[in-house]
């Protein structure tokens, strides 16, 4: 882990790495079908950080793309693992979790888009059907 409020992380071949400051404005598990199709996995685990708090510190001529409405999601060309999820509204990235460097942690706030989960996870964190009515969704939760 890197010193201070600074770690590193990168894609699993090694070919790009990525260096994050600060503090995440929050974090949490997402079980929509977008991330887990991304992932390959259940549910993805994601801190979200403003643009400026991520940089690409090595390895960007790798970086292959694909955008929607609400993401313009970054892998990595050689080993295709998932980076970022650059949000095109509010300057702010998602950061896959699982690519950090071993020993960096920041607990989870909470479970979003449950209405789209396959793998039920019970933590004690609130399981909100879409996203909590601070971030623009419903607000309405889920017993897990």
């Amino acid at each position: 882990m890197m010193s201070g409020h600074e770690f590193g992380g990168g894609c699993l071949c090694g070919g790009v790495k990525l260096k994050v400051k600060g503090n995440p404005l929050t974090a949490g598990i997402c079980h929509c079908e977008s991330c887990r199709k991304w992932h390959a996995a259940p549910f993805n685990t994601w801190a979200l950080w403003r643009n400026e708090s991520v940089e690409i510190t090595q390895g960007e001529d790798l970086l292959q793309g694909y955008d929607s409405v609400s993401s313009h999601r970054f892998w990595c060309g050689n080993c295709g693992s998932g980076l970022l999820n650059r949000k095109p509204h509010g300057g702010t990235v998602v950061y896959a979790m699982v690519l950090a460097e071993s020993g960096y942690k920041h607990d989870p706030s909470c479970h979003i888009h449950c209405d789209e989960s396959v793998y039920e996870v019970k933590d004690g964190l609130p399981h909100y059907v879409d996203l909590p009515e601070k971030w623009g969704g419903l607000g309405e939760t889920v017993l897990a």
